[in-house]
């Protein structure tokens, strides 16, 4: 099973300690073999610190200290070089003492859930499910840890491990519903990911089925609300997939009519306008990329989307005022190569080998950034 997050626990690691049991040591455990060479096995420094305390430390030191470790190395790291001999003995010793270690894993994670651990509970409930990679109820709790964790680093206002918690969390949820169907709650928290990805219909949809197959009342009143109130973004997601699909007259018919209650929702006129723009419509495309820089005065794509309307109405020195505007907010090789290609249409041909052979320092993988050189090259 894949982690996207396993880099933001491997710090735990360090909360370990590392002894080497040996051979044909005193250490045993039934149905056990030790490798000839010895083994490396976890302890947690707080309870090799308590037997040093306590003058104690061979009883505080036992097979259940070390297997705790052992499920705890496995969940912070699922690619830990001695996991495998960790899985025989948590095999062997748990046969040996009648332990459920998918109970017990479940166990430590609510013990420390319920103490404000999350991050050690998570850990629990990676290494249940990195060991049971199918075990429905580790993997919902699982999931839902994560979103715990996710909203910390968003306290943290660390965004990057925020999102990537969340990811982790959305795959889980689908995961979920792929083995359970049925598991209405599943598909409850799995909208609201959908939602907050802009994917209203998709949101729609789970929560849909979410009702179906039964919620307690709370939920259904509080996700019917939910449903009620986003109508509107689902009918912009209808509108704008149409026009991606080059279905531009039906994106507007769709979209259109949003524009009345929503007339400062920049991306419903940036669709608007663009549908106008693939219809040839320019005029039109034009007045709605105007009424966002009135909103958005600094918003660059609307910006170059009013330079290549300018540039097909061949007005090249608007084209090139808003390329040129664009490129000092954003410096991207496409903008900059849509200010090259202006200018070598304006007959300035220096400004445009500036600009593209810039674009190409950016990135000289790009495809249009290429195309443009070599449109470039037959004019040198």
């Amino acid at each position: 099973m894949k982690f996207k997050i396993e880099k933001y626990l491997l710090k735990k690691a360090d909360e370990l300690a590392f002894i080497k049991i040996k051979h044909n040591g005193e250490f045993q455990v039934e149905g056990y073999n030790i490798p000839s060479g010895g083994l490396d096995v976890p302890i947690k420094n707080e309870v090799l610190v308590k037997g040093i305390k306590e003058k104690t430390a061979q009883d505080n030191i036992n097979a259940m200290s070390i297997a705790d470790a052992m499920i705890f190395i496995i969940g912070i790291d699922s690619q830990f070089k001695n996991n495998d001999e960790y899985r025989k003995f948590l095999a062997a010793f748990s046969k040996k003492i009648n332990l459920d270690l998918k109970s017990y894993m479940g166990y430590m994670s609510k013990k420390y859930f319920d103490i404000g651990e999350c991050t050690d509970s998570l850990v629990y409930l990676k290494a249940l499910i990195t060991m049971y990679p199918e075990d429905l109820d580790g993997l919902y709790h699982y999931a839902i840890v994560c979103q715990e964790v996710a909203k910390q680093y968003q306290k943290d206002m660390d965004n990057n491990a925020m999102n990537q918690f969340l990811l982790e969390a959305l795959s889980k949820l689908e995961k979920v519903t792929q083995l359970d169907e049925g598991f209405a709650l599943g598909y409850y928290h799995l909208g609201y990911h959908y939602y907050n990805q802009g994917q209203y219909l998709k949101s729609k949809v789970i929560w849909e089925e979410a009702l179906k197959l039964g919620l307690d009342a709370d939920l259904c009143g509080e996700l019917q609300e939910s449903i009620g109130k986003m109508d509107f973004k689902v009918q912009y997601e209808e509108g704008y997939n149409l026009i991606f699909q080059g279905r531009c007259e039906e994106g507007l018919e769709k979209l259109l009519p949003l524009e009345e209650e929503h007339s400062d929702w920049w991306n419903l006129l940036f669709m608007i306008g663009l549908a106008y723009k693939n219809m040839n419509e320019i005029e039109e495309a034009k007045k709605y990329f105007e009424k966002i820089l009135l909103i958005k005065p600094h918003q660059v794509d609307a910006m170059v989307e009013l330079g290549l309307c300018e540039a097909a109405s061949f007005n090249m020195d608007k084209a090139i005022e808003h390329f040129e505007t664009a490129a000092k907010i954003k410096e991207d090789p496409e903008i900059l190569c849509n200010l090259g290609m202006a200018y070598l249409n304006n007959g300035e041909l220096d400004d445009a080998i500036y600009y593209i052979e810039r674009a190409y320092e950016l990135d000289s993988q790009d495809e249009i950034t290429i195309a443009c050189l070599r449109e470039l090259d037959n004019h040198r």
